[in-house]
């Protein structure tokens, strides 16, 4: 596998079957540990045809893929274009939503290589993200790339959200 190609492409809407197979596959091992049912509401709330096609057409995504397979899914979008609500942010965002490697393909850069290109589309000076609190490979992998915890979202019933940032800098465009 270590000479196979990545290739790094825009998402489509022909992507959505193979975003919710990418979801079924790293979901449950990620935040099952965490919180079952959090997993269970990940899947069925945001992992699903419609949020897709929504966030497809409001926000750029990228995949990974190895031999025609997604392997790898990326997007980047602003707070202010979210489905979801966030009534203790003020001002706007540019947020990596989602970045998701296959277990299977864990180690080979393809998640530091995705990060890069999502920074690379970013227009202002920082990306944000949010974590959930418990999933330590994800914020041990965002902080090696210059992430900093800036706030947690606490006081509901499921797991905190760990709101990172990265200061992107000025950088040619």
């Amino acid at each position: 596998m270590a000479d196979t190609v990545v290739t790094v492409r825009p998402g489509t809407l022909d992507d959505v079957p193979a975003f919710r197979a990418l979801g079924e596959a790293v979901v449950p091992p990620t935040y099952g540990p965490i919180d079952a049912a959090y997993a269970r509401r990940m899947l069925d709330e945001w992992w699903v045809p419609e949020v897709f096609e929504t966030s497809l057409a409001r926000n750029p995504h990228l995949v990974a893929e190895v031999d025609g397979e997604v392997v790898a899914l990326a997007n980047l979008g602003r707070l202010s274009q979210s489905y979801r609500d966030f009534p203790h942010v003020s001002g706007d965002r540019e947020v990596m939503w989602k970045l998701y490697v296959h277990p299977d393909h864990h180690g080979r850069g393809i998640g530091s290589r995705l990060l890069a290109d999502v920074e690379a589309m970013v227009e202002g000076d920082e990306l944000w993200l949010e974590v959930v609190d418990g999933n330590d490979q994800a914020f041990d992998f965002y902080r090696a790339r210059g992430f900093e915890e800036v706030e947690r979202v606490t006081g509901h019933e499921w797991p905190a959200d760990v709101w990172m940032r990265k200061q992107l800098g000025t950088r040619p465009r």
